[in-house]
């Protein structure tokens, strides 16, 4: 949807990779909506949602969904378009992919060193434990059904459209319902499977990379810096470390 929506001409979809990928610092704002509304602690509307969306002209994917009610009322004459998945697939599918991420050991390591994963992996902990209860296979499918009601329910006591789209629909109805011209090209997909795996772990082993590179950078220094102090307080004593004459 993402794409799509980017090559209809809609400008910057906000997608979970906006979050976690391209600005961190976002899933401070994004606990904190969490926060509000799941633990009720402090406040979280319109002002804090322009803050975080405004620059976007449309949201998708998590962690938005997990406020499509608050979305609605911060935004009302935004169109609403509900993907229709199959329930089985698409819990197979989070299952081989963002759970994978929510349990890669490298994260639970990196958050305690990382400045980058410190932000997102408690983000993707706290949607896990807010929208599954910590327990995806249980509540998984139910979780996703009772999100598809909440929408509906939602837009119909405002008298607003949904338009309920399956991903094999194509170009039509998405177009229809937001009124452009259908385009002459193939609607996007996107199936990274395996591929998703491979490139969430490498992001991880690179943070790991370059957390190692400053930790040995630092560690140099305090060597240097040790034989610093030695070699001045040695000549101070009329003692001279390392000193050969041939």
């Amino acid at each position: 949807m993402q794409k799509a929506l980017d090559q209809l001409g809609f400008g910057k979809c906000y997608h979970m990779r906006t979050a976690m990928n391209e600005y961190p610092r976002d899933c401070a704002m994004w606990l904190e909506a969490f926060e509000a509304k799941y633990d009720g602690k402090g406040s979280f509307g319109k002002k804090q949602w322009d803050q975080l969306l405004g620059h976007y002209s449309s949201v998708c994917d998590l962690p938005a969904i997990a406020f499509g009610r608050e979305l609605m009322a911060a935004y009302p004459d935004a169109k609403i378009i509900l993907t229709n998945r199959d329930p089985e697939d698409w819990h197979r599918s989070c299952g081989n992919t963002l759970l994978q991420a929510r349990n890669y050991w490298l994260h639970a390591v990196l958050q305690r060193f990382d400045w980058v994963t410190a932000l997102v992996h408690p983000l993707r902990c706290k949607y896990w434990q807010c929208l599954f209860a910590d327990d995806f296979e249980a509540n998984g499918k139910a979780a996703m059904l009772a999100h598809y009601e909440e929408v509906r329910a939602t837009a119909n006591r405002s008298g607003r459209e949904v338009l309920e789209f399956g991903l094999a629909d194509g170009w039509g109805p998405l177009c229809a319902f937001l009124g452009v011209n259908v385009p002459s090209h193939p609607y996007p997909r996107e199936n990274e499977g395996a591929d998703w795996i491979v490139k969430m772990r490498e992001r991880a082993r690179l943070r790991g990379r370059a957390v190692a590179g400053r930790f040995l950078r630092v560690a140099s220094m305090g060597t240097v810096v040790g034989l610093g102090v030695y070699w001045v307080q040695a000549m101070s004593r009329g003692f001279f470390p390392f000193l050969y004459v041939g």
